[in-house]
């Protein structure tokens, strides 16, 4: 008798000759030594044996993919979500065009402290994003049916309370007479310092209005809003199953590389409360032709970005009082360019020392990824290249040029001390794509030195693992975004279970 052959439960049988090869040598032994044992009890040490080097096969080959993160779609938890709008006869076919505004407030639960949101949101037709009144995030509403494609956005979040905001657009039919559905359908994965998470989704409980308040999108009056209307939930209706999530890009724009700078030396350690403005001009090479920036910067304490002379945005306001500053999230955004010669400008503004009331450590750290038209890209990084010279006012250090400027002083490489490796990133909207007539549409005015101020901070300042979920933006693994460690899929528990029987049989 020879041992009896173990085949895997489900179509791949190549499976089973990949595990058994895993451990050839021993394969090949046991069954040349199988007639040999004639008793059951050498039999069962014989199996037991094979078994040894073999089950190790058997749960790298089944048990392994398990434990790997699921696609990006299923990691969203949109399949839970439902497609919402304004309350309307009939939202799949005929619902009216124009835009609705929706607010879902959330409340940190007691004894835990919110960190980061991963938002997965997609809307047909358009839509732009806020947190807490900073801009995250808008379709571009180019693209034919772009909500097929859903943006997934990380942001920063308050520890207690938070508001997410949206502009929903419904344009109208891609051609006359054709039917007009009309929904947003969203997942925010809400995540704790703890390491804990959990995902909110779209449904019945956001808040929803067909007139837009002047104050949106933080309104004080919420009598106009109404809640919204559950479509259909997601797989059925109109949009069907036609929504995908982009994976995580690997190659995302980082810091690594990058160097901390400002205008004297030393300041990591300690320099004045003042606002300090640099500069970064970036002719496109020789037959290229410049479209697009993507910026990822941050500043201790808190800076405003200017491409080609117009404001594109600013962190989050940031009082310094709360156990997490706004620069310990770095501030992403997506800029548009001039064809063949760019000029990026930070008036960085450090804040008064907590204790002291006088000096604290600053400094400004930032990587720009030029793309071209070609499809080609570089990336530009703070160093002593940049230009740098006080100023207070946005309008004094414009119109500075370049020859009255000074080199920017190295403070040190991204992750020095006091800065350490931040807390992760968070998306942000550039003003110029705002929606017109919004109340987040204005250009804040020279932000007063005095007005906050800075505690001395050591390395490192993380508040999150050093895998954060905001700063990867790949969701941290629970029962809706991976299986759970340790767990085994059907086939392969009854495989053991087949094994075992074989096992004891023997035995017997």
């Amino acid at each position: 008798m020879y041992p009896p052959e173990i085949h895997a439960v489900g179509a791949d049988q190549g499976r089973t000759t990949n595990r058994l090869a895993s451990s050839p040598h021993l394969t090949r032994l046991t069954f040349s030594l199988w007639p040999m044992f004639s008793s059951a009890p050498l039999r069962s040490f014989c199996l037991l044996t094979l078994l040894t080097g073999y089950f190790p096969s058997v749960l790298t080959q089944h048990a392994g993919p398990i434990l790997e993160k699921r696609d990006a779609f299923s990691s969203s938890g949109l399949a839970s979500a439902s497609w919402i709008w304004l309350p309307e006869p009939d939202l799949l076919t005929t619902a009216p065009t124009g835009s609705v505004a929706f607010i879902k407030t959330l409340t940190t639960p007691p004894g835990k402290t919110a960190a980061s949101a991963l938002i997965t949101i997609a809307v047909d037709n358009n839509f732009t994003l806020w947190c807490n009144a900073q801009p995250v995030g808008a379709s571009d509403g180019i693209v034919a049916d772009g909500w097929q494609t859903a943006h997934v956005l990380s942001v920063a979040l308050n520890t207690t309370s938070n508001v997410f905001s949206v502009l929903g657009t419904n344009a109208g039919p891609s051609t006359a007479g054709a039917a007009d559905p009309a929904g947003l359908l969203a997942a925010i994965r809400i995540f704790y310092t703890d390491g804990s998470n959990e995902t909110v989704l779209s449904d019945n409980t956001w808040l929803v209005s067909g007139t837009i308040p002047p104050d949106f999108p933080v309104p004080l009056d919420l009598s106009s809003f109404v809640h919204a209307q559950v479509a259909t939930k997601y797989g059925s209706g109109p949009w069907a199953t036609s929504v995908t999530v982009p994976s995580p890009n690997p190659n995302a724009l980082n810091l690594t590389g990058s160097s901390w700078i400002w205008s004297t030396s030393n300041a990591s350690i300690d320099t004045l409360a003042v606002t300090v403005g640099f500069r970064k001009t970036v002719a496109t090479p020789a037959g290229k032709s410049a479209t697009s920036a993507i910026v990822l910067l941050t500043a201790d304490n808190t800076f405003q970005l200017l491409v080609n002379g117009q404001y594109v945005g600013s962190p989050p306001f940031d009082n310094n009082l709360g156990p997490t500053s706004s620069w310990q999230y770095a501030q992403r955004f997506t800029v548009a360019l001039a064809a063949t010669r760019n000029v990026f400008t930070v008036l960085a503004t450090n804040f008064p020392g907590q204790q002291t009331g006088g000096g604290s450590s600053a400094g400004l750290v930032a990587a720009v990824q030029i793309l071209y038209s070609d499809g080609t890209s570089e990336i530009l990084r703070t160093d002593a290249s940049w230009l740098t010279g006080p100023s207070t006012a946005n309008i004094s250090f414009l119109t500075l040029s370049d020859s009255i400027l000074g080199a920017a002083v190295l403070q040190g490489p991204f992750g020095m001390a006091p800065w350490g490796q931040l807390s992760g990133t968070s998306d942000a909207l550039s003003v110029l794509r705002l929606p017109a007539n919004n109340a987040a549409m204005g250009v804040p005015s020279p932000v007063s030195t005095m007005k906050a101020t800075s505690n001395t901070l050591s390395a490192p300042t993380t508040i999150l693992p050093a895998t954060s979920p905001s700063a990867s933006a790949i969701p941290a693994p629970d029962a809706s975004g991976a299986r759970a460690i340790g767990t085994l899929d059907g086939r392969t528990l009854l495989m053991l279970v087949l094994v075992l029987s074989i096992v004891t049989l023997f035995i017997l």
